[in-house]
């Protein structure tokens, strides 16, 4: 039987309720957890020193979350040194050079000790040291007079990408009665439109399977090797994109895994792959569109998958054959015989997976790119099966919570709610997410209508934002911003009044409870001078809120209705914990636990809230045809276009600027905007680099290592030549997030923060769902800088 539970429903009626907003659905139900433990407690001495298991998942790092024992001092507890943790099943003790450069990190001279409040004029870098209970005071009397006098709807808060404080900026921020809390990149294009696409569609998040689901890995027996799978977008060996150790590629590689590889460049992935579909930046959906046309027109597709569990079939196929494989060829360069020999791979292999990337989310389509490619592995019955593609989220039931959402239906009145930007506009938003959009924020910012900001671990004008001009000029314009961080940025040093020092990892508890372990962040270093967990920071300060009944009286909360009811930073954890039946000293007693993994989950009932058969959307089945992208208004089934700037959208800037540019190529020396003080991090990459093809550096008469300016009609930046076949003629690749620490920190320099930014290129431009951007498929030019503009 096919449901349909929003076919009665008026648009602006859906994605208002909690039950709608599940990020995390879709782990299952069976709560047992296997059998595996470590086999040394979480903290012992060894050599006069003393070891603790503990995780990375905290500012600075990555995303990953990686195991690692941490040597301290036994009798001033001071950080020694760390390795990776052998045991950990994550990452098998693999560290990348930013965990081993933890020290330079951990004991810098410029780390942020003590709060601190601006003395002189914004961008002046004059600071005076503060208590705590000043700067907490400060922040308090502020966004409560911000929040009672313009509404909370005129706060943003800015975060950072995916890590242990995520959920601590969105409950803060909804304790100030504010709806808004986001990065501010535009059309939120990290993650956010292929994970949008999957709850709508498919009712919860997947991720290819190369048994990370199992404490004991390649060896557990419910585990199969893919045959094939295909790297879509990402360089994982490099980046580990979405909690995606990129390890995991070669191992399975080595197992006899084929490999894929759909990338403009030649990585270290391509290069060893068995198919390369070397497609043009920004041409993602046509490939899949064609690779899709090619298995359902050679009947290579899982019938009995099809018939039982997907709702749209006939249409896509249809969608599907309008597409000429020829035409296809003209707009990708992809060889059609190239297409049909990966689709032909893919289709045929049982098990295959996809590991994709930014590069879906990082085009204006973003929504039906992600819709294309899913549907790869949907029609080929690769769906939550071992090796496949699995469903994934909220181990133990613990949600890390609702990543941002925690307190939005709690503290929000429905109004409230509804006042988040980009609510109205852009339907998507609401609909298993809570963060706001940001570039409407940015025009309201740029109207007037915000007031103030809390900016916790972000340093957005030097690395998220596209308009950096338009800004940092609207967070300049601010009555107040508060910040959180390890180091000075250049967005501190431009916009705040109140700034705090964050513990490192070592230094702090949490709990990691991302995709597929359960884990307690164990900090037990010495804390380097007053700075507090971010946890701890936004819980004083929201429990100040609580105490206020003038506040909660003129916002319309309950007096009894509470954001931060709990008495220490440790009882914040067991209640996040409470699903799991662990408290946090259980589970640093326990950890990793991983919970016991079913496959299938589709057809026992373990992927909806009742119970049924099926999946967690509006029909009950994959959605190949969106019933909520029609609801919404938006085209129910995969579709191409070209980027909104390219050869053949804008021929005329094509000829002014003949190169497609790819932003955000990535190093293992940094996380983003992170790391570029760290010494060992810089002698590994010094400065910004460009990748540019020997005949295009030949025709501008640029050599290797060159300072060369990017530019565009829309601004400039100057970065280092790196001459490599690796980028194909006419496209360059290059950095992002570049700032220079060792500069002046004071306006006008902020850190050289606008020297080589490429973001500087880049436009504020979100797809048609509010989602995606085309900041990895727009033009320049690149030459060489002259003397004087060194």
């Amino acid at each position: 039987m096919v449901e349909n539970t929003i076919k009665d429903k008026d648009r602006d009626e859906i994605g208002v309720s909690k039950e709608e907003n599940q990020f995390n659905f879709g782990a299952g139900k069976n709560f047992e957890i296997q059998d595996w433990k470590a086999s040394k407690p979480w903290q012992w001495e060894e050599d006069g020193m003393v070891v603790t298991r503990t995780q990375v998942w905290s500012a600075p790092g990555c995303h990953e979350g990686c195991g690692v024992l941490v040597y301290s001092d036994k009798e001033t507890g001071k950080f020694i040194k760390l390795e990776g943790d052998e045991e950990d099943p994550y990452n098998q003790g693999h560290l990348c050079p930013r965990c081993l450069a933890f020290n330079q990190v951990q004991f810098h001279p410029d780390r942020i000790l003590h709060p601190m409040k601006r003395v002189g004029e914004r961008g002046e870098n004059k600071w005076e040291q503060i208590s705590w209970e000043e700067a907490l005071d400060t922040c308090y009397r502020e966004f409560k007079r911000i929040s009672m006098t313009y509404g909370g709807d005129a706060i943003h808060c800015h975060r950072g990408t995916a890590r242990d404080n995520m959920w601590q900026v969105g409950r803060l921020g909804n304790t100030f009665n504010c709806p808004n809390e986001c990065g501010v990149l535009s059309g939120l294009a990290c993650y956010l439109p292929r994970v949008s696409l999957m709850i709508m569609s498919y009712g919860g998040m997947q991720i290819a399977d190369m048994s990370q689901f199992f404490a004991r890995r390649y060896e557990d027996p419910n585990w199969v090797c893919p045959e094939c799978t295909i790297v879509w977008g990402c360089n994982p060996t490099i980046s580990n994109p979405d909690f995606y150790m990129g390890h995991w590629v070669t191992d399975v590689m080595k197992m006899g895994c084929k490999l894929i590889s759909v990338e403009p460049r030649v990585t270290w992935l391509a290069a060893h792959a068995d198919i390369h579909v070397r497609l043009r930046p920004g041409t993602d959906t046509y490939v899949a569109m064609g690779m899709l046309k090619v298995m359902i027109e050679e009947d290579l597709y899982d019938h009995d998958f099809v018939d039982r569990w997907t709702y749209g079939f006939d249409e896509l196929s249809e969608r599907a054959r309008s597409f000429s494989l020829e035409d296809i060829e003209k707009i990708t360069w992809v060889p059609k015989a190239t297409i049909e020999e990966a689709a032909r791979m893919f289709a045929t292999s049982k098990p295959a997976n996809i590991v994709w990337g930014l590069a879906i989310d990082m085009q204006s389509q973003g929504t039906p790119t992600a819709q294309a490619v899913a549907a790869l592995w949907a029609i080929t019955g690769n769906l939550d099966v071992p090796g496949g593609m699995c469903y994934t989220a909220a181990p133990m039931g613990v949600d890390q919570p609702s990543a941002g959402g925690w307190g939005y239906y709690d503290l929000l009145s429905e109004d409230m709610m509804k006042k988040r930007v980009g609510w109205m506009e852009f339907p998507m938003y609401r609909y298993g997410l809570t963060q706001s959009n940001p570039d409407i924020e940015l025009l309201e910012h740029q109207q007037g209508k915000f007031k103030g900001a809390w900016v916790q671990c972000s340093n957005a004008i030097a690395c998220m934002s596209l308009e950096v001009e338009g800004w940092y000029e609207a967070m300049k314009g601010l009555e107040f911003v508060a910040a959180v961080d390890i180091f000075m940025t250049p967005t501190i040093q431009a916009c705040a009044d109140i700034v705090m020092p964050a513990q490192t990892w070592a230094e702090k508890h949490s709990v990691r409870a991302h995709y597929y372990f359960l884990s307690a962040i164990t900090g037990s270093c010495a804390v380097e001078g007053e700075a507090l967990s971010d946890c701890e920071i936004n819980r004083r300060l929201g429990r100040k809120f609580d105490a206020d009944e003038e506040f909660k009286n003129a916002i319309g909360r309950p007096l009894d209705v509470n954001g931060w009811p709990w008495e220490t930073e440790d009882e914040v954890y067991d209640e996040i914990l409470k699903p799991s039946g662990f408290t946090f000293d259980e589970l640093r007693e326990n950890g990793p636990v991983y919970q016991k993994y079913e496959y299938r989950k589709y057809e026992t009932g373990g992927l909806r809230p009742d119970g049924q058969p099926g999946f967690n959307t509006p029909t009950g089945r994959i959605e190949l045809w969106s019933t909520l992208l029609d609801k919404f208004g938006y085209d129910p089934l995969p579709y191409a276009e070209e980027p909104g700037i390219g050869p053949i959208t804008t021929p005329d800037l094509f000829e002014d600027y003949p190169l497609i540019m790819i932003t955000g190529a990535r190093t293992t020396s940094f996380f983003h905007s992170e790391h570029r003080q760290i010494p060992y991090l810089r002698q590994l990459t010094p400065d910004p680099w460009v990748q540019i093809n020997p005949e295009d550096a030949a025709a501008a008469n640029i050599s290797e290592g060159d300072w060369v300016w990017i530019e565009n009609h829309r601004g400039r930046c100057r970065q280092r030549a790196r001459v490599t076949y690796e980028a194909p003629k006419g496209v360059i690749a290059a950095q992002h997030g570049w700032w220079f620490p060792e500069q002046d920190g004071a306006e006008p320099t902020l850190y050289g923060f606008r020297q080589s930014s490429i973001n500087k290129l880049l436009a504020n431009k979100p797809g048609k769902t509010g989602f995606g951007c085309d900041a990895k498929c727009t033009l320049c030019k690149v030459y060489r800088c002259s003397e004087e503009d060194l």
